[in-house]
């Protein structure tokens, strides 16, 4: 089980959105996050992941006006953890408009050289009854007598349509871009042999350029030529699940799409294309269940990958199944969403 509403802080390097481009600078600054859920998880490799969990609601206008739930996401492996101590300590609540807390008294637990795990001090109990005493000790237990199944699978406190495929997609939660998720639709058909193809397209908002934004310039001619190419400035993208009867044999195809190790600055990556056929990648993870591969969008350009090439930055969590989900889930094929948009000019 999570610990759940308690503070998480990382030290990082600063990245900066100017003029179109994402970047990495050299400023080194702790972000401070609250209500947030802690988990442990093993990887295939059975390490000790540490999972960390943060939501807020928002309303939307493109989902109609109503509120939706954000979900956010990041996970690191464990080298090594603290003792719980006591310090005064001043939390940044919001850097943008230089909104702190305290100085005050907070209990804290360091993973790693560059995460805390903390919670404000209470008078009515001492370090030893609080939470994060509790957590480090579920720490400890699980080195010394591990208890957690290595396997492939989110675990998340989260219920599962039965019996239908649907992604879940991580994508890099940097507001400032504009490129997020929109709409995941699964149009699904059956095999002769009995397995499935799952055709999985996403609509994003935007697919604004980074490395070769050259001061937003590429990225107005990039508009005006997918509005007129394509009827539109949404970008979209589309790649495939291979259901078989045997799980392990499940895989993606991400033909001419594919991220392979770029990261969020890159934005002209085209991995696996064709001739002769694109290769088929196995699925490095599910959410819950067999039903929910995960996917991870992982550059500019919304080349995508089975695995994260992005771990330094909070994911978006796209759950589409979700009734307050901040995207919306079809079935539509490729062809018929390209269909409700009418290109200007033909080539």
């Amino acid at each position: 089980m999570p610990t759940k509403d308690m503070w998480f802080s990382h030290r990082e390097n600063k990245y900066d959105v100017k003029q179109g481009k994402f970047n990495w600078t050299d400023k080194i600054e702790i972000w401070d996050w609250d209500h947030c859920n802690i988990g442990l998880a093993k990887s295939l490799e059975n390490k000790l992941i540490v999972v960390v969990r943060s939501k807020t609601n928002k309303n939307s206008k493109y989902m109609g006006n109503k509120p939706v739930e954000l979900r956010y996401m990041l996970g690191f492996e464990l080298n090594k953890v603290s003792d719980p101590r006591s310090e005064i300590y001043i939390a940044w609540e919001n850097r943008e408009s230089h909104e702190r807390a305290g100085p005050e008294e907070r209990w804290v637990v360091q993973l790693n050289d560059n995460y805390w795990i903390w919670e404000w001090a209470k008078e009515d109990i001492d370090i030893g009854s609080s939470s994060i005493s509790r957590f480090y000790q579920l720490i400890k237990e699980e080195i010394s007598n591990p208890s957690i199944y290595s396997d492939n699978r989110f675990d998340v406190e989260l219920k599962s349509p039965t019996d239908t495929i649907i992604p879940v997609i991580y994508q890099p939660a940097v507001d400032s871009l504009d490129n997020f998720v929109r709409e995941v639709h699964c149009a699904q058909s059956k095999k002769a042999d009995g397995s499935f193809e799952v055709e999985v397209t996403i609509i994003f908002n935007n697919e604004d350029l980074r490395k070769h934004a050259y001061g937003g310039i590429a990225n107005t001619l990039y508009e005006s030529f997918r509005r007129l190419r394509h009827g539109r400035t949404l970008d979209i993208e589309s790649f495939k699940i291979l259901v078989r009867k045997d799980l392990d044999n499940n895989k993606f195809i991400f033909e001419k799409i594919y991220s392979d190790d770029y990261q969020l600055e890159h934005d002209s990556i085209h991995g696996d294309k064709t001739p002769p056929s694109p290769p088929e990648h196995g699925i490095k993870y599910y959410f819950i269940d067999h039903n929910h591969p995960v996917v991870f969008i992982n550059t500019s350009n919304h080349a995508m990958a089975e695995h994260d090439t992005n771990h330094q930055i909070w994911k978006w969590e796209y759950v589409p199944w979700m009734d307050n989900a901040p995207v919306k889930h079809g079935t539509m094929t490729r062809k018929e969403i390209e269909k409700q948009f009418k290109p200007i000019i033909h080539i």
